[in-house]
């Protein structure tokens, strides 16, 4: 009878260690499924950048290429604007010769005019010769008189007729020197098309380049994408699990810490001084390059190459280089408590990284490096690793 006690007490403490294992174990599993999830989601996450990047540097020559691309680009584009200055400075050199051809022939009409005036003049007073008006002098002082009078009249005759004869030489000269101005203008314009076109053609040489990085590259975003979306999820049912499991245990949670809606240093300087034109606002759009329908991850602002770039804010760079995937020449600045800021397709970068630097200061250059269509600063501001509208941190 003793033993039979004995052994059911046995049985019982066996059972109530078993039950404790489970409810353990059942507590534990979800969120050990839930670290394995987000580990694997981690994992996901990391291949699809290292092909990403292996992807980059398997088509350096490409990247390269573009860069050159980028460098020929812009030559030409300054080439152009010089042979639109020569064209605009002969346009205006032939509206100062066609204003003074039109001031001469008006001269010369008048003075022609002039002329055939007088003459109709001593046409209507009779056929006389200057020998005649000599002749009929009543006395040797009156002949001399008359002579006298006869050679000046002679004189501003042929004066008059060498006055006309200049200004139509002048005039022709003129207007032969016009036409060689105006052949230089399309001459001028012929060089610009054709610098338009080899304009043209590095652009469609620069865009199959991107189109091809591109390519490869979206795959990898989308992979990435998917993996992060994965983590998300994955983190979200280890939250909900750890919230049962506190509910189990009667423990009780604060739950997780929400990001301030702005700025913990406050709000952030405007990136230039110079201008405030938004030409490309934070959110989806058409990608100006591509295309494509596609996440635009900060805000474009219009400026002319070598405009000012300014800090945001006080912070340390940890970036200052070139970026293959779009971004061109680029700066990040870290701002503490989980803020930066991004600054791309940047002509020159006056600062590198580990530098600390000022709200305000120059750190680099506007230019359209990257994939870009034109100069511009394009600005983003992340938080935490993700970026947020811009425009929410101006005053």
């Amino acid at each position: 009878m003793l033993r039979n006690k004995i052994f059911i007490r046995i049985l019982a403490v066996i059972a109530l260690v078993a039950f404790l294992a489970m409810s353990v174990f059942i507590a534990v599993s979800p969120l050990t499924a839930g670290a394995n999830s987000i580990q694997d989601a981690q994992r996901r996450q990391q291949e699809a950048t290292q092909k990403k990047e292996a992807a980059i540097t398997s088509q350096n020559d490409e990247i390269k290429k573009r860069e050159e691309l980028d460098r020929q680009i812009n030559a030409v584009t300054a080439e152009i604007e010089e042979y639109q200055t020569k064209i605009d400075q002969k346009a205006q050199a032939i509206s100062a010769s066609e204003a003074k051809i039109n001031e001469l022939s008006a001269d010369m009409q008048k003075q022609n005019s002039d002329y055939n005036e007088r003459a109709k003049r001593l046409i209507k007073k009779g056929n006389v010769s200057y020998t005649e008006i000599i002749m009929r002098a009543s006395s040797l002082e009156d002949m001399l008189s008359r002579a006298s009078i006869v050679k000046r009249v002679a004189e501003y005759d042929s004066d008059k007729l060498d006055e006309i004869e200049n200004s139509m030489q002048e005039v022709k000269a003129m207007k032969e020197d016009l036409l060689k101005q105006k052949q230089e203008v399309i001459n001028l314009k012929a060089e610009q098309d054709s610098k338009k076109q080899t304009l043209d053609g590095y652009r469609q040489e620069s865009q199959a380049i991107i189109d091809n990085l591109q390519k490869d590259i979206e795959a990898y975003e989308k992979e990435f994408e998917l993996a992060k979306q994965a983590e998300v999820q994955a983190r979200a049912a280890a939250e909900q699990a750890r919230l049962q499991s506190d509910a189990g245990n009667g423990t009780s949670s604060s739950g997780s810490a929400v990001a301030p809606p702005v700025f913990s240093g406050g709000q952030f300087q405007w990136p230039s001084n110079t201008t405030r034109l938004v030409t490309s606002p934070y959110g989806y759009r058409i990608h100006p390059v591509t295309g494509r329908s596609r996440f635009h991850s900060g805000i474009d602002i219009g400026a002319s190459y070598g405009t000012d770039i300014l800090a945001a804010s006080d912070g340390v760079v940890i970036v200052s280089g070139y970026n293959s995937g779009g971004y061109g020449n680029y700066v990040v600045i870290n701002h503490g408590g989980g803020y930066t800021t991004l600054y791309a397709h940047c002509s020159s970068l006056l600062v590198s990284k580990g530098q600390s630097v000022s709200r305000g200061q120059i750190i680099a250059k506007c230019g359209s490096t990257g994939m870009s269509t034109g100069p511009h600063i394009h600005f983003e501001v992340q938080y935490n690793g993700k970026t947020t509208n811009p425009m929410q941190y101006f005053n």
